[in-house]
């Protein structure tokens, strides 16, 4: 959240947001940015708390697909600012016009100023089904050209690990020039058979910095 920095104009979600954690420190984050503005421009409370309850009615955006998670995100919301409105349990990777009306009414594709996710990893939970797997390019095999060094897009596959599918889904919900940090296994930077994910997202936009924990 400090390296993403996010302020109280950027819309921000985290699309397998759990219990709502880079939810709150963000929300956290953009509050002691305008405690800081309030103190500089002399906002007397009841204007600072209004600016406050606006970000997190309306800056803050989370989906889980786990009930319970999603329930437990919208209770720490409402604890620390009420902006439970903003969080919904649906699938991430569904196609979004299977998503329920109130959440395609904030949660829509090319919106997103700043995302964060620790989305699930593993190939012991796959996604499945032709429908899912056709709205993203990750969702096919390729084939690396070494003499050209270039990546030729193959036919789609049966089954994808979630965490490829998620980088394709979080780039998908950032706006032109949006901001994201995403935390992903190891595999997706350094093994050879995970090229074309890292060229796809090198044509996606600019990789600010990996770190390696």
């Amino acid at each position: 959240v400090d390296i993403l920095d996010p302020d109280d104009e950027d819309l921000i979600i985290d699309p397998a947001c759990g219990s709502g954690g880079f939810l709150i420190e963000s929300l956290r984050h953009v509050w002691k940015g305008l405690d800081a503005e309030g103190e500089k421009y002399h906002w007397n409370k009841s204007s600072l708390q209004e600016e406050k309850m606006e970000v997190a009615l309306n800056k803050i955006r989370g989906i889980d697909k786990d009930y319970f998670l999603s329930k437990v995100a919208k209770a720490y919301m409402a604890i620390i600012g009420d902006g439970k409105s903003g969080i919904f349990c649906e699938d991430s990777l569904d196609l979004p016009t299977n998503w329920q009306d109130k959440t395609r009414l904030k949660i829509d594709r090319n919106k997103f100023s700043v995302l964060l996710a620790n989305p699930p990893f593993g190939s012991k939970i796959p996604v499945r089904g032709e429908e899912k797997l056709k709205q993203f390019e990750l969702g096919h095999k390729w084939k690396e050209n070494k003499k050209e060094n270039t990546w030729e897009k193959l036919k789609l596959k049966d089954k994808e690990a979630p965490q490829v599918l998620f980088i394709e889904r979080c780039i998908q919900l950032l706006r032109d020039g949006g901001r994201m940090g995403i935390v992903l296994p190891d595999g997706v930077f350094g093994n050879d058979t995970f090229g074309y994910i890292r060229n796809w997202l090198l044509t996606q936009g600019r990789i600010v910095g990996i770190i390696d924990i």
